[in-house]
């Protein structure tokens, strides 16, 4: 079973790699990959990524990749 420090971690890999990625392509491959228990659905209907995984997501992105709240998608600064 994968940590939320390993999930983390391929998405800062992912994003790196890609230059963009949307919120709801990294939810589904979270999913898909490392089991629903890593993922739920937010107050606003959305997919959302488990809050543990997004607390060290920002610990190891360290500033290197923004959030745009209206693409709803990550890109490397």
């Amino acid at each position: 079973m994968a940590t939320a420090v390993e999930i983390a971690q391929w998405m800062v890999d992912r994003i790196k790699a890609n230059q963009v990625e949307y919120q709801e392509d990294i939810v589904s491959d979270i999913e898909t990959l490392f089991g629903p228990e890593w993922v739920y659905e937010n107050d606003n209907g959305n997919p959302a990524i488990n809050k543990k995984v997004l607390a060290e997501f920002r610990t190891l992105h360290a500033g290197s990749i923004e959030w745009d709240r209206s693409e709803r998608a990550w890109s490397v600064v």
